[in-house]
């Protein structure tokens, strides 16, 4: 058994590593021990799960979806108070209500004493439709995106040595594990549906999607990851840092989603 990120030897290591984070409400879909080495994945979660989790969208939609962290508790949303020009937090506690306090750093007395004066107020509480498209997002995606591929091969025998010695995979996991001065790996992100929006597959029963992925395999022999989570789409090619084959695949289907096509 070898790591698919640093291909070193792992049958000593302890970790399961959650494909898609605890802190984003995945508790089913893991990868066992072995997949990624100890090392490799106290790596991810600080320097590359944890900046996403952490940006503003990360943030706030952890806390308007009240998923709690894999310590059982919410993540505050990021605001602003109008009238005193203060930073807030909110966090909204379930069956309780919501608590409002001034954020960390600034001046709480002056958010206390506006409160005193003014019966009405303005909060503004931003919430980013898509995550930004930035470096902390792609890396994110990009890990996500090779752990779903070896999920979908755990069944496979001699799969694991398949993937760490595949040569067309060393340069998305070059970009997970270190990044690459230069090269921003596109992704394509689009919403398919609302955060909260409720499937349902008769009148009495109805849930949420919190995620869910898949592998599409392209006519010209591409292999992209297809993930949503909180109901956007994200698509990474896996063999390089291009789109053109999803777009033309795209076009050939009608834009629908390769997760329901």
């Amino acid at each position: 058994m070898r790591c698919i990120f640093c291909k070193s030897d792992s049958e000593g290591s302890v970790s399961v590593e959650h494909i898609i984070p605890e802190s984003l409400g995945n508790k089913d879909h893991i990868l066992p021990r072995g997949w990624v080495c100890d090392g490799c994945n106290n790596y991810l979660a600080t320097k590359v799960e944890k900046p996403f989790l952490d940006s503003l969208y990360g943030r706030n939609s952890r806390a308007i979806m009240s998923v709690p962290n894999k310590r059982g508790r919410i993540p505050t949303a990021e605001g602003w108070h109008a009238q005193s020009r203060t930073r807030i937090e909110v966090l909204t506690v379930p069956g309780e209500g919501v608590s409002v306090g001034a954020a960390p750093g600034e001046n709480e007395s002056r958010w206390v004493e506006s409160l005193q004066k003014n019966t009405k107020g303005t909060i503004y509480i931003p919430t980013p439709d898509t995550p930004e498209l930035n470096e902390v997002t792609v890396r994110f995606i990009a890990k996500v995106a090779l752990e779903v591929l070896a999920f979908r091969c755990l069944d496979e025998i001699g799969w694991n040595d398949e993937l760490v010695d595949k040569p067309d995979l060393d340069e998305i996991r070059r970009y997970v594990r270190r990044g690459i001065s230069n090269l921003f790996w596109p992704v394509h992100i689009r919403r398919l549906y609302a955060q909260d929006f409720l499937f349902s597959e008769d009148a009495n029963e109805q849930y949420q999607v919190l995620h869910e992925f898949d592998i599409l395999h392209t006519p010209t022999e591409e292999c992209y990851a297809v993930i949503a989570i909180f109901g956007i789409e994200y698509v990474i090619n896996l063999g390089g840092p291009e789109l053109d084959g999803y777009y033309a695949w795209l076009k050939t289907n009608g834009g629908k989603s390769p997760l329901y096509k």
